[in-house]
């Protein structure tokens, strides 16, 4: 079963930084509060959007996974997507043309390294992923596990 907890994001233009309506983002940590205590496992984009230009790096990169799986005492599991700005261009001049169909998904190996912050969460977020979805390449095992466990 899955579902779609929506927050309210200003009109800013694709690939700009996000706006979110507070109220709408205070809406959203209890409709995930009540997801998670269904059972629901919740999947975020800690960037808040599709990436335009993954290759340049990730895009701000914001701490709310970190702080939902250490109120809710659930595990963080890492997922990285490669190639879908193939498929959906922020670029108004490219628009929806596809220029590519190589899309990958990785889900990394659970994380049993527990945070000590945000900021470090996002640190392993940006070497795991932003590698990821920069190359579509994984890091090493010995550097997986460094950032992971």
């Amino acid at each position: 079963m899955a579902g779609f907890i929506p927050i309210d994001m200003a009109a800013n233009g694709n690939g700009n930084p996000n706006e979110y309506n507070r109220a709408s983002f205070k809406n959203m940590l209890k409709e995930t509060k009540l997801a998670i205590n269904e059972g629901f496992d919740i999947f975020i984009r800690p960037e808040g959007q599709l990436n335009p230009a993954p290759e340049a790096g990730l895009q701000p990169v914001f701490g709310s996974p970190f702080a939902i799986a250490k109120s809710s005492k659930r595990p963080i599991q890492m997922i990285g997507l490669f190639g879908c700005h193939h498929l959906w261009h922020a670029d108004e001049e490219t628009g929806m043309k596809v220029v590519g169909r190589d899309v990958k998904v990785k889900v990394f190996p659970p994380c049993t390294k527990e945070f000590e912050s945000a900021e470090e969460f996002i640190d392993a977020f940006n070497a795991v992923v932003g590698t990821f979805g920069a190359s579509g390449q994984e890091l090493s095992s010995e550097e997986l596990d460094r950032w992971l466990t």
